[in-house]
């Protein structure tokens, strides 16, 4: 059983014409009705077509052959694109959807590196939640993204990339900086200060507070990363941030709380729906090695 003769077998099929698949094919009639012998030879001598008139149909076994024909090639066609994306030049665009955070800490060297090896690919970047990321993957509107696990399995391939520890941040002077372990609990009377409605992070810093017994006092709801650190190195309160929001130089005590301990883990997702465009496969895979590789480098 040749890949030749499935091709043939499969427009055979589709157009229930032999004449037919042999235009669509370019092809002479003797040639694609050969083709169809030698097949039905390679499954054991069974018949996959009969005369219906002028027209065929297929028989029992041609329909389960024609089921089984139909994964073969997109198989086929996943390889293909596969092998594409490892030669030669590739051109168009990709649309990377990341959380604010990993956008402006490792991102950029990540697609630099990607950039020098495949010029001609324009890459396009979109900040939002998870949420909104997920979305906009469903919708079409970007082509790949990094998000907070967990997110639903539905049409998504998700690779996890790495964990990363969640931290309290506050001004170097705050009572709790001197004790040696701290938990959540111990800043049941802190003003918070908190991510977006709507952001993983924000429902992920309400559920541990409600878990550690209280509802935590806002005094500022729905500041990005970049504001909320601001604003708890003026003491309006405390906050917690992923570990990569710190570039280390702000005027702030960082530590991990010991009760709970808060992590999120993140990992690359793409449609698992159709096959990728070349530049899209290139990109997801380079993404794989490169932001585990620069996190690693960054958190130590």
């Amino acid at each position: 059983m040749e890949l030749s003769q499935l091709r043939v077998f499969m427009q055979v099929a589709a157009h229930l014409h032999v004449s037919k698949a042999a235009r669509e094919l370019h092809m002479a009639q003797p040639a694609v009705s050969r083709q169809i012998r030698e097949l039905e030879r390679a499954c054991g001598g069974i018949a996959l077509i009969q005369k219906v008139g002028r027209n065929v149909q297929l028989t029992e076994a041609g329909e389960v052959l024609f089921a089984h024909a139909q994964r073969i090639m997109a198989e086929v066609a996943v390889a293909q694109s596969a092998m594409q994306a490892r030669v030669g030049a590739m051109a168009g665009r990709v649309r990377i959807g990341t959380p604010p955070t990993i956008g402006v800490r490792l991102l950029p060297r990540a697609l630099a590196q990607f950039h020098q090896r495949h010029p001609a690919i324009e890459l396009r970047i979109h900040q939002a939640s998870t949420a909104q990321l997920v979305h906009q993957l469903d919708m079409g509107e970007i082509d790949v993204a990094v998000v907070t696990l967990p997110v639903p399995h539905r049409g998504h391939r998700i690779v996890p990339l790495f964990d990363e520890p969640l931290v309290m941040v506050m001004q170097p002077n705050h009572p709790l900086c001197q004790k040696e372990k701290v938990t959540l609990a111990d800043f049941a009377e802190e003003a918070f200060l908190l991510y977006p409605v709507g952001y993983e992070m924000h429902d992920v810093i309400m559920a541990a507070c409600k878990q550690a017994g209280f509802v935590p006092k806002v005094a500022i709801d729905g500041g990005d990363v970049a504001m909320l650190l601001r604003v708890a190195e003026a003491g309006l309160g405390v906050a917690i941030v992923p570990q990569l929001a710190l570039r280390g130089d702000e005027a702030l005590y960082s530590c991990q709380l010991a009760q709970p301990r808060l992590m999120r883990q993140m990992a690359l997702i793409c449609r698992n729906d159709r096959t990728l465009p070349p530049p899209v496969h290139t990109l997801f895979h380079a993404l794989q090695h490169d932001l585990v590789q620069h996190a690693q480098q960054l958190l130590g």
